[in-house]
């Protein structure tokens, strides 16, 4: 992983790239993609996204995700995509937007660059806590979340660049 490449969190990082790099073979440079919430690109990303906020959010050590729905995924870059969507956090069961730039190695075989941004301002452990995980308004935050991307006050943001 970027932010601490040792052990179980490098096979972790090696599984995202695997996954990323499937679903970007072939396809031009501004292509949008499906990625179903069941993919192992979401499976993996369950486990990445929070350990990547935990490396610099301390309250993060204890939080994990129990879903991943995506919204709008694109490529961005010859071996690079930007995902954006909806989570569930599974300490309390409720949904938040999360955005994440991905960048492999030239190898392919590991993330060279990550930029999560995820939460905004709500109830909960965290303080972003949005509606409850099969709720309408669950269902309205992801259907929404494009559209208004560029101006979520994200509450986690954290970049390999500045590590």
């Amino acid at each position: 992983m970027v932010p601490n490449r040792q052990g179980a969190s490098q096979d972790l990082e090696a599984r995202l790239a695997l996954a990323l790099k499937a679903l970007l073979a072939q396809m031009p440079v501004g292509s949008e993609f499906a990625v179903e919430p069941s993919a192992d690109l979401c499976r993996t990303l369950e486990r990445y996204i929070p350990k990547v906020i935990a490396c610099r959010h301390a309250e993060w050590a204890g939080e994990s995700l129990d879903g991943i729905f995506v919204a709008r995924a694109r490529k961005t870059g010859p071996a690079a995509a930007e995902l954006a969507g909806t989570c569930i956090l599974i300490t309390d069961q409720t949904v938040t937007p999360f955005r994440i730039e991905m960048a492999l190695s030239p190898s392919g075989d590991a993330i060279e660059t990550c930029r999560v941004c995820l939460g905004e301002r709500g109830g909960g452990r965290l303080g972003i806590s949005g509606p409850a995980c099969n709720s309408n308004k669950a269902q309205k935050l992801l259907w929404n979340l494009v559209d208004r991307l560029d101006r979520i006050e994200w509450s986690y943001r954290v970049d390999s660049s500045e590590r």
